[in-house]
């Protein structure tokens, strides 16, 4: 027998035993009637209503353990976590409003039908249907003004909106009922508490801090006490009150609070004490050591360390603080942004340290996991490249010189050789001891009897470490051996060194190749590239696999000499350029000097040295530099560049920018007729940085191009050549770019395959570089699916909205069989209607309103004569692979 029948059965005696003992004087029809109601309002409050509210119960404890707190930000009041989460209670709620609509509809003389209405809406809200939610509450609060149960309603209702995200709404609704004299003063407590809920919302947290105090003193510990304490604790820390903070705080340790509640409640207050005015640091490195050891804790390390780190740093323990952080990452951890955060203040520590390899490993592992939308991914990205690309040519230059003392010194042979077998015999000593470990012996560990022995992984309660598990193990081997490729040697900077030996190796397959277009005789140079290996007569043949890539032949060292000055000068260049670090520069350039007394970049070197000693106004060291540059190299067209500095100097003479630029030009082809191809691209850099979008760029670009293929960069110099077949159709540089072009394809190519790559990667569209000053258009491809009025009032409103004063014209027009375009006119140049896009594109009202997301590839720009043509010519795609 169940509840209700139980509540049933009692209440019809009780009531049958009152109408017995009723006054006699009563009527038979007035006791009649009372036992009716009475009946009534019986089976109605207890076997419907009160199983109801039962279920609300347990659906509002379930919907608060399952909410997600981040405790980075300030906690919700109200754990009633997601709409789409409520959504789970679809099925228990709907039971509810069934048993209130049950005595909304059949028991209507109950005294319990108002209270029927409330619970119904309550239903309606933790189901997640708010709207429904909004209008029931507001029904309960007008239909029944003169009882108290209208302020209840008023309170969730504010809940609803809260809910809803219209926070001004529920504010505003908030200070009504905070000045109703009338307000029962029983819900003072819950309408004070979703009054602070909307302030912090609004960001005003001067008034929320004032709110849930209010309330507080009246929370009892099962309404979740703990949460109203932390959030008053996270409210007094916004508002400058560090002491009550902590009071906050220590009260929640102090309750029976979940695990994540009391840690974050003691790191609080660990930075309370660290910070100004208490300046105790003491008292929270001793706090956090404490939880250091508890063993509830492992879990969260990762966090204790950061803070400690973060408390030495402050005091400028700076060695200390980077013990800390190394020991958060090495701890097991769950937050990948405490991680992020590690990885970019490690990096920025060696960095300003000047330790540029350690920094870039930090750079590195930061970059893989920090979010694209990070602000800041842009600029750390940036420093990442830059201390890759020194740390790759320092590589090259340690590498190569390695490998040519190996090829002629017998003695560093010899003495290399003992090491690398010493490490093997070790190596070989360790997979023996490992093998006849019983505890690596997969049968040994699966006999009868081990299950419980404390060494196997399954027998640590919570064991996850990947390396334990040989599934684990051999996925992680598969996946990695596909991303980075095959089996590798333990070393520091391997993805670095790996990248710097696939590109060595593409470079020299590139220049074999190029070798055997020249000549296809068996017997050509390009053979004899991969001619047997030489080996010194002091290498025993057993040996011989050691030394396989130690560049005996003169060839080789000429190679190995070239990459190794090419490394040099590269990383200086970066020292001085991108790091302002003019001492490692000239550490690095005057150890290149020494070392390399005929090398191709030695003239770079000394040009490099020459500007940095200018710099520094140290006569002395320019005129020694000056004299082996002229000594060395007598025709130097850097000299040229070191005598006529104005022709690099923009604003220094009276030439005005366009003679500038012819002057850098004349200087580049004369360069350029002599072969000397470094100077070349000296000026090209200078002038794409300083004289960019210039009359001559074409130009500039074609001389840079014919450099690049005469280095062997192909890739490089199609990719020039078909830009400007593109961007100067219909000109003689356009023509001459489009001829060289399908050369490349008949030479490099095939001419079988000239015709099809010809005409796909280098159409020659029709339309025309416009001058950026003349009229544009803005132009945006309307789908099918969109509607052409709805489309036009979005634009309109955000014409009135953010450029009332130009005049818009919004038109739309034909340009394919099947393509309608949108057409706005009014712009004076391009500039004009590029910001236009640019603020389109971060419109989130537009963005709603089209329910589409923008970019530079869909908001388009057209100048008049190019849409001209376009009108005629009636191909869209044309004019979007054009303007892409």
């Amino acid at each position: 027998m169940n509840s209700s029948k139980i509540y049933k059965q009692f209440f019809t005696l009780c009531a049958v035993l009152f109408y017995i003992c009723l006054p006699a004087h009563l009527s038979a029809q007035t006791k009649k009637s009372f036992l009716k109601r009475a009946y009534i309002n019986t089976v109605s409050r207890y076997n419907y209503l009160f199983n109801a509210k039962e279920q609300i119960k347990a659906v509002q404890r379930n919907v608060a353990l399952a909410h997600k707190d981040d405790f980075n930000e300030i906690l919700h009041i109200f754990p009633f976590s997601t709409e789409e989460n409520l959504k789970n209670n679809l099925p228990m709620m709907d039971e509810v409003i069934k048993r209130c609509n049950h005595i909304i509809t059949r028991r209507q003389s109950s005294k319990w039908v108002d209270d029927s209405y409330l619970l119904a809406a309550k239903a309606n809200f933790f189901k997640g249907d708010f709207f429904i939610a909004l209008e029931n509450f507001e029904f309960v609060a007008s239909a029944y003004k003169t009882k108290p149960i209208r302020y209840e309603a008023e309170v969730w209702a504010i809940k609803t909106l809260l809910m809803l995200g219209k926070y001004d709404e529920a504010v505003a609704l908030s200070e009504i009922m905070l000045a109703d004299k009338d307000f029962p003063k029983y819900l003072l407590k819950d309408l004070n508490l979703v009054s602070a809920e909307g302030l912090i919302y609004q960001k005003k947290y001067v008034l929320a801090y004032d709110r849930i105090k209010k309330a507080l003193p009246k929370v009892k510990k099962r309404e979740y006490k703990y949460r109203k304490h932390f959030v008053a604790g996270q409210l007094a820390i916004l508002n400058n009150n560090p002491k009550e903070a902590i009071a906050y705080f220590n009260k929640v340790t102090k309750t029976n609070a979940p695990y994540e509640f009391d840690f974050f409640s003691r790191i609080n207050m660990v930075r309370m004490y660290a910070k100004p005015p208490l300046n105790t640091p003491n008292k929270s490195k001793t706090i956090l050591n404490r939880m250091v050891k508890d063993d509830k804790n492992i879990d969260l390390l990762d966090q204790i360390f950061y803070e400690l780190a973060m408390i030495e740093l402050a005091g400028n323990e700076t060695t200390l603080a980077m013990k800390h952080f190394k020991e958060a990452l090495s701890a097991k951890s769950s937050n990948p942004a405490l991680k992020t955060e590690i990885y970019l203040t490690l990096a920025d520590l060696y960095f300003e340290n000047n330790q540029f390899k350690l920094a870039q490993l930090y750079y590195d592992s930061a970059v893989q996991v920090l979010d694209p939308n990070n602000l800041e991914f842009e600029s750390i990205s940036n420093r990442h490249q830059v201390l890759t690309s020194l740390i790759e040519n320092l590589i090259a230059v340690e590498y190569n010189d390695s490998m040519l003392r190996l090829a002629r010194s017998p003695e560093f042979r010899k003495s290399t050789l003992a090491k690398i077998k010493e490490q093997e015999r070790l190596k070989a000593e360790e997979e023996e001891y490992q093998k006849n470990n019983p505890f690596n012996n997969t049968q040994f560990m699966d006999a009868p009897g081990f299950a419980n022995n404390p060494a196997k992984p399954g027998a640590i309660p919570g064991a996850n470490f990947p390396f334990y598990d040989a599934q684990q193990r051999t996925k992680g081997i598969n996946d990695f051996t596909m991303a980075w490729g095959g089996y590798r040697k333990l070393g520091d900077f391997w993805r670095i060194a790996a990248i710097a030996q696939v590109e060595g190796e593409s470079s020299k397959e590139d220049s074999q190749l190029e070798e055997m277009d020249d000549d296809d005789d068996p017997d050509s140079s390009a053979n004899k590239l991969v001619s047997k290996k030489v080996f010194p007569p002091d290498i025993a043949e057993d040996d011989k696999s050691y030394f396989e890539n130690v560049p005996f032949g003169s060839e080789q060292q000429i190679e190995a000499e070239y990459a190794m000055g090419q490394g040099y000068f590269l990383a200086g260049n970066i020292y001085r350029e991108k790091l302002n670090q003019e001492a490692k520069a000239k550490q690095l350039l005057e150890e290149f000097l020494s070392k390399l007394k005929d090398n191709p970049f030695r003239e770079n070197a000394l040009y490099l040295l020459i500007k940095i000693y200018e710099s520094e106004g140290d006569v002395n060291k320019v005129r020694l530099y000056r004299s082996m540059l002229d000594n060395e190299f007598p025709n130097s067209d850097f000299a040229l560049v070191l005598d006529n500095p104005e022709l690099f100097k923009e604003g220094k003479n009276e030439k005005s920018p366009e003679q500038v630029v012819g002057d850098l030009y004349y200087v580049l082809y004369q360069n350029f007729q002599q072969k000397n191809y470094d100077s070349v691209i000296l000026v090209y850099n200078y002038v794409k940085k300083e004289h960019p979008g210039n009359v001559l760029e074409g130009q500039f670009d074609f001389i840079y191009a014919s450099v690049a293929i005469a280095k062997g960069n192909k890739k490089e110099y199609i990719e020039i050549m078909r830009n400007l077949a593109v961007n100067y159709a219909g000109t003689p540089l356009g023509d001459l770019a489009d001829l060289r072009v399908q050369a490349y394809g008949r030479i490099f190519e095939g001419a079988s395959s000239l015709d099809e790559h010809s005409n796909k990667a280098v159409k020659i569209f029709p339309y025309k570089r416009s001058d950026k000053n003349e009229v544009h258009h803005f132009i945006m491809q309307i789908d099918r699916s969109m509607d052409l009025n709805f489309v036009k009032i979005a634009f309109n409103d955000f014409n009135r909205d953010f450029r009332q004063d130009k005049g818009l014209q919004i038109t739309t027009s034909f340009v394919g069989s099947n393509t309608r375009v949108l057409v706005i006119t009014g712009f004076d140049n391009e500039k004009d209607v590029k910001s236009y896009i640019a603020d389109a594109i971060i419109n989130n009202d537009l963005k709603l309103s089209l329910k589409t997301e923008f970019s530079t590839q869909n908001l388009m720009y057209i100048s008049k004569d190019n849409f001209t043509l376009l009108l005629k010519e009636k191909v869209w795609e044309d004019y979007q692979s054009y303007f892409i």
